[in-house]
């Protein structure tokens, strides 16, 4: 009996105190590696430079722009008239024409819509890039704390094959039954099964991050999952920053660009002017006196009217109206987001200090439990759960820790704030 006590000692002491030799990666290098690999970035970052693109092609569309042409025609006869080729048997023709919009109002403001598109396909990148930071945040913290189930299962798992090899050294002294050498090898064996189950766990999740980071953890070693259980400032600071947020900047922009858009539908009622300065050449001499060159300027008012344009006028204001909505609604969720997170992180600290006094208490009373069983006091079965007890304790202060870190940088992030 004297040797099971002290190799259970050796074995819990071991356990306790030795350091993992390696560690999961700090938090930072998967939220780099989800930055530059994930591909819900990858699109967004698309999407912006799409944006920017649209927005040099509209500001390019109304400047003055530079046209040039050139045709060499082989006709089947040549014409001469007067003495100059009317058409002549090779010719050639070119011309140079420079184009300046003058007023074209529909043409300019859409320019400054474009613009604010994308801006707001800027900020609706930072979006995108906070939602996959919360993401990637959320699968560490969970790897984090499936790593310290695996531990508390594995050491569960050595304390339950004590508690059998001393069950099968009393049987055999005759002060334990053939049931209770079963019940032992039942208890090894449904811990072994809570080993597989969180070892499973760390698998699926390290291969969510990996896939999202391109970052492979080092799942050999857990972070510290440590929090000093502070409260977080008061509410209103963090809502005080709602509008700051790249949803509701996003979406604000998106508005402003959708107003433009329907002043700019509205402008089409207003002619464009526009002013038109060409040079031709050819060899066809004849109509032009026996010159080869002419250039032309002209100035042209083109108006158009129909029954499609009030009916776009009408769009477009409805557009701008969907968008004032949409602004409105990116306030007010990201109002609720922050709401939720605060309030969540109360919630969190509550049930942390609650699991810590309960892993305590959990874990004296297993302690206790052994030593009544080996005096003869307590039954097996009380020993029993009082280690299943433990290990839930231990496994939900696990959890509580993991996710009182993660409210608190869900918080930051939604809010806009650094962490």
């Amino acid at each position: 009996m004297r040797t099971v006590l002290s190799g259970f000692v050796l074995v819990s002491a071991a356990i306790a105190w030795s350091p993992p030799a390696h560690a999961l990666q700090p938090l930072d290098d998967f939220l780099r590696g989800a930055r530059a690999h994930n591909p819900v970035n990858e699109e967004a970052r698309a999407e912006h430079a799409a944006a920017d693109a649209q927005a040099g092609e509209a500001l390019g569309r109304a400047l003055p722009a530079i046209s040039a042409s050139g045709t060499y025609t082989r006709n089947e006869r040549e014409v001469v008239l007067g003495g100059a080729p009317f058409v002549p048997l090779n010719q050639v023709d070119g011309a140079v024409a420079l184009t300046v919009p003058l007023l074209d109002l529909t043409r300019f403001v859409r320019v400054s819509a474009a613009r604010r598109l994308a801006a707001s396909a800027a900020f609706h990148e930072q979006e995108v890039t906070r939602a996959a930071d919360a993401e990637t945040v959320q699968l560490y913290f969970q790897l984090a704390a499936d790593l310290g189930l695996v531990r508390a299962a594995r050491r569960a798992l050595e304390v339950e094959q004590v508690n059998l090899t001393m069950t099968e050294q009393t049987a055999r002294a005759g002060t334990a039954t053939a049931l209770d050498v079963q019940r032992a090898s039942a208890e090894v064996e449904r811990q072994r099964q809570q080993v597989t189950s969180a070892e499973l766990a760390v698998q699926l999740t390290a291969r969510a991050l990996a896939s999202r980071t391109r970052v492979v953890p080092d799942t050999s070693g857990e972070p510290p999952l440590g929090d000093d259980l502070h409260a977080e400032p008061p509410l209103w600071e963090f809502l005080a920053n709602t509008p700051l947020t790249p949803s509701v900047k996003a979406a604000a922009l998106a508005r402003e660009a959708a107003n433009r858009t329907a002043t700019a539908q509205t402008l089409t009622l207003v002619p464009a002017l526009t002013a038109t300065a060409s040079e031709r050449y050819t060899n066809a001499t004849a109509l032009l006196g026996g010159y080869h060159e002419a250039y032309a300027a002209a100035l042209s008012a083109v108006w158009v009217l129909d029954l499609g344009t009030s009916q776009g006028i009408r769009a477009r204001r409805a557009d701008a109206v969907a968008a004032e909505a949409r602004e409105r609604e990116a306030q007010l969720l990201t109002g609720d987001a922050i709401f939720q997170a605060w309030s969540t992180i109360d919630a969190d600290i509550a049930r942390s200090r609650s699991a810590r006094a309960q892993e305590a208490v959990s874990a004296h009373a297993a302690e206790i439990a052994r030593a009544r069983y080996r005096s003869g006091v307590a039954t097996q079965l009380d020993m029993i759960q009082a280690d299943r007890d433990a290990f839930a304790a231990e496994a939900g202060r696990i959890q509580s820790d993991a996710d009182l870190l993660n409210a608190r940088l869900q918080l930051r992030l939604v809010a806009g704030k650094a962490r």
